[in-house]
């Protein structure tokens, strides 16, 4: 995700890149202090502008109402302490408008209701189903430990079905279930390596579940080949 955070408050956009950055670590969040700053920051790639309404100058509604024409596609989402904007800034196909101060659960609330949905970015990574086998870059990809190996060929064989923990130690352990400090161990290698390549979003956590974002993979090969190579049925 591309997004660019306006604020006449340092403090606050900085704040805001923060949250962002924790929410989407793959994303570009760039900040700037005033209208005009942000309309040099501002290009087709951008897909979200979060816009404080009250500044110095041009202010967020109207500033939003110009970034419109020239970028239709632009998710705009107002940020402000005073509610008394609200009624004016519906003159804008805004996405949200959040109060302050705001949290990191309203803004992933926000995002979850765009006007302009988000495109997925690719990860590096490239999955050959058969023999399974990874790659970035055209170079050879692995985890540390060779469980999570199995693990995420699992994963990616579940087609981004969620998968608990049980099915994890039933797969992987036949089932054993003192191997849950084991699987945790190999969830936490899985996170850590992808993220040294930038594709830690790979991976979606949903109430003790875990699955990959398979819109961001690619996959080359019939997923069946997985489950072949390694047995599971």
């Amino acid at each position: 995700m591309v997004t660019v955070s306006v604020d006449d408050q340092k403090g606050a956009v900085e704040l805001m890149k923060l949250m962002l950055t924790r929410i989407d670590p793959d994303g570009t969040h760039l900040a700037a202090t005033s209208m005009e700053e942000a309309s040099e920051l501002i290009t087709e790639e951008t897909e979200v502008a979060f816009l404080d309404i009250e500044m110095p100058g041009m202010d967020g509604i109207d500033g939003a109402a110009g970034l419109q024409k020239r970028f239709p596609r632009l998710n705009i989402i107002f940020v402000t302490g005073h509610p008394e904007y609200a009624l004016r800034s519906y003159d804008v196909s805004a996405s949200a408008f959040l109060q302050k101060p705001i949290y990191e659960h309203d803004i992933e609330r926000a995002l979850k209701r765009l006007r302009v949905p988000l495109k997925k970015k690719k990860s590096p990574l490239t999955v050959r189903c058969r023999p399974f086998a990874m790659f970035v870059n055209g170079g050879s990809f692995t985890f540390r430990r060779q469980k999570t190996n199995e693990l995420f060929a699992y994963l990616v064989y579940r087609n981004g079905s969620f998968c608990t923990t049980g099915e994890a130690l039933g797969i992987l352990y036949d089932g054993d279930p003192d191997k849950d400090a084991a699987f945790r161990q190999l969830t936490m290698d899985m996170r850590d390596c992808l993220a040294e390549i930038g594709a830690q979003s790979l991976i979606v956590k949903k109430y003790g579940m875990i699955g990959i974002d398979m819109e961001r993979l690619t996959v080359e090969g019939r997923l069946k080949d997985i489950s072949d190579e390694f047995g599971w049925l």
